[in-house]
């Protein structure tokens, strides 16, 4: 395993490399298995044969048609690698986390527009279509076509039953009619549908003889896949430039009464027949659309990692300039890093902390959704199946939206930290933030999605009442059990710094704080009812520091109580001693961040100490992993092609990369072409507005 972890270049990163508490390559060990670790580095080497992939320009940002070119080229490289076959990837379920981790810091656009154009297009069919739809399959599979996947309407987004566009069933011609009453029905933001894709997965209501049954799905054809012009009957094209992902082609679709056969619906959950009578074993409607939308937990899933793998390559960056950085000091012949000051450490080490514990818990929880995936299919474990579909949608519907804010502030505290040079494009973070910037919204708007979360965490708040058990398949809600115990007996249990950061200490803060947030999101629905409100507005006039709170608090302490698993896994000192320092920090910094005020509204916390005690110990673990946090980077860093900064490069050398890429720009020592404009300026410049 060590010939495979290279020592790093010594340089003015060794100073910190040195002082660490732990073998750097010990802890990626544990934390990722020597299996893991050789595919991702075979990966890592596939990826860097292609010429492709050592396309992007660091220094200057690339024509938008090139970037869509570069894009294009990239994701069918993907699809042609052997390691990144279903095969390969379901032989350790700790495999797809570390490619989607690998895909999405090399190049985020292609590993997209892959997942959605191949992946996500074949996995819906297969979830929702019948073998009448296995040609589809093949034909993707073989490269024959390229799909797209079209929910999102201009004027529907998160509420999915407003959706416009309209399937009307037609006996006559058995066939269905596609239509989009207007622009605002049109389908927009499918990623693939502006240039690349022939098909799609469109979803439109589904209407026989006047009456509409609901959203459904259908496989409809968009393009020629020989001259890739549109079908008649179809308006198709791009949304243009975006804020980042701009290799992504995301395309807006209309639809005029066109026409696709009746056997392009997927029918696992509704079918028509020939004289048009619709059919499905759902009684309920809801339970069919539910379904019908399933296969987005599988992608806020992946999406809980895909923030990670954004939030670790911009702390790296900071970090690693952190220490090589110096400014000022106790006197005017001797400068000090700024990973010596403790401001510099609070604005950094807390997010490294975050990323830590978002990608142990985002690891563990797609092991469980592929899990959850090869019960469904294998028909395993039926009758817990609806639980761990629920828990697991529940789980999800919080993940993503924690791991995309903290990862948002993780990659602007980041890019603030490095300076001026910070604002560089040579230096990376301004990719990554306007790349992640999307994670706030697709797949589900992190502010709506999160209310799925404390909906199913309310539901158990009666069998609390009652202290009844309460155990669920993942297991993030069991504790819960003794809710009403931890609610009416549980204090604040720390009275020094020591005792607050132990870990059971922390745990039973969260949990006090769960059980709490219940009972006050409970009782101030219980209000806004008792004011005469419908349950629609009672529910959202209860979001605010209440349910959105306790889904935040939720979610947080599965974070925790998954790191901790993982913790009590390490055998070495070192290695134990430095994650329970990360758990602390995590946890004590979050409590500070969302939640200290309700750990006295609630009296769980009486008086100035509990906050002092937070507050002081953020402080002091931030001090004792300052000399850890190089090596801590240096676990979770990608290869330097891939981090491509020249703030953040491995050896340290900053100014010999700064000084790289500024005489490297085509516009460093030029002339500009407008020279005129500037030496002419009355002439060239005001003449011209005359």
């Amino acid at each position: 395993m060590m010939n495979i972890l290279q020592d790093f270049k010594k340089g003015p990163l060794d100073f910190y490399r040195k002082k660490a508490s732990f073998d750097w390559k010990k802890l990626k060990v544990f934390l990722e298995t020597e299996e893991v670790i050789q595919y991702q580095n075979e990966l890592y080497t596939e990826l860097q044969k292609h010429a492709d992939y050592n396309q992007t320009d660091s220094i200057q940002t690339l024509p938008f048609d090139e970037q869509r070119r570069i894009a294009c080229r990239q994701s069918f490289i993907y699809k042609s690698i052997d390691l990144l076959s279903i095969s390969s990837l379901i032989q350790n379920l700790k495999i797809p986390p570390t490619a989607t981790r690998v895909m999405m810091q090399v190049s985020p656009s292609s590993t997209i527009k892959f997942s959605v154009t191949d992946s996500l297009f074949v996995n819906v069919i297969r979830s929702l279509g019948t073998t009448r739809h296995d040609h589809f399959i093949n034909d993707t599979e073989e490269g024959n076509i390229i799909g797209c996947y079209c929910l999102t309407e201009i004027a529907h987004g998160s509420n999915v039953k407003g959706m416009q566009t309209t399937a009307t069933y037609d006996k006559e011609k058995r066939a269905f009619i596609l239509n989009c009453k207007d622009f605002q029905a049109a389908k927009c933001w499918a990623g693939g549908l502006g240039q690349m894709a022939t098909h799609a997965i469109v979803y439109a209501q589904l209407v026989t003889e006047n009456i509409n049954h609901g959203l459904h799905c259908f496989v409809v054809p968009v393009r020629d896949p020989k001259t890739l012009l549109a079908y008649p009957g179809i308006i198709v094209g791009d949304m243009g430039e975006k804020i980042g992902l701009n290799g992504i082609d995301n395309g807006f679709l209309l639809f005029n009464n066109y026409e696709i056969p009746r056997e392009n619906l997927l029918n696992k959950l509704g079918d028509v027949t020939d004289d048009g009578q619709y059919i499905t074993s759902f009684k309920d409607p809801n339970k069919r659309h539910g379904a019908a939308l399933g296969s987005l937990s599988l992608g806020r899933v992946a999406i809980t990692g895909i923030c990670e793998s954004y939030g670790s390559k911009a702390i790296t960056i900071a970090v690693r300039y952190a220490g090589v950085r110096k400014q000022f000091g106790p006197d005017d012949d001797n400068e000090v890093a700024l990973l010596e000051y403790q401001t510099h450490q609070y604005r950094l080490l807390p997010y490294l902390a975050a990323v830590y514990v978002v990608r142990i818990f985002s690891t563990r929880l797609s092991e469980l959704q592929y899990q959850f995936s090869i019960a469904s299919v294998l028909g395993n474990d039926t009758a817990n199946l609806p639980d761990w579909g629920m828990e697991l949608h529940a789980v999800s519907s919080a993940s993503k939206p924690i791991a995309g804010w903290t990862m948002k502030e993780a990659i602007q505290e980041s890019r603030e930290a490095c300076g001026g040079h910070g604002y560089l494009k040579a230096a990376g973070i301004g990719d990554i933030r306007n790349d992640h910037d999307a994670n706030m919204t697709y797949e589900g708007e992190n502010h709506i999605l999160i209310q799925q979360t404390s909906n199913w965490l309310l539901k158990m708040w009666p069998l609390v009442v009652k202290r009844q058990k309460i155990s669920t398949p993942m297991k993030s809600a069991d504790f819960l059990t003794n809710g009403m115990d931890i609610l009416l007996n549980s204090k604040f249990p720390a009275k020094n710094i020591e005792e607050i950061c132990r870990p059971e200490s922390i745990l039973v803060i969260y949990q006090w704080l769960i059980c709490h947030l219940m009972q006050k999101s409970s009782n101030k629905l219980d209000q806004e009812l008792h004011k005469s409100k419908t349950q629609f507005w009672a529910k959202n006039d209860s979001q605010v520091f209440n349910a959105k709170n306790l889904s935040i608090a939720f979610i947080q302490h599965f974070m925790l109580q998954t790191m901790l698993e993982k913790i009590a896994e390490a055998q070495e000192v070192e290695l134990k001693n430095v994650l329970v320092k990360i758990f602390a920090l995590y946890g004590l910094f979050s409590l500070e961040k969302y939640h200290l005020s309700s750990l006295y509204q609630g009296g769980f916390a009486v008086g100035p100490l509990a906050a002092t005690l937070i507050q002081e110990a953020i402080l002091k673990i931030c001090s004792e992993l300052k000399n850890d946090a190089v090596a801590l980077v240096d676990v979770i860093a990608p290869p330097d092609f891939v981090l491509n900064s020249v703030l953040g490069a491995s050896d340290g050398e900053v100014y010999k990369h700064l000084q790289a890429a500024m005489f490297r720009s085509p516009y460093a020592m030029a002339r500009p072409s407008w020279w005129q404009d500037i030496t002419n300026w009355k002439e060239n410049v005001l003449k011209s507005k005359l």
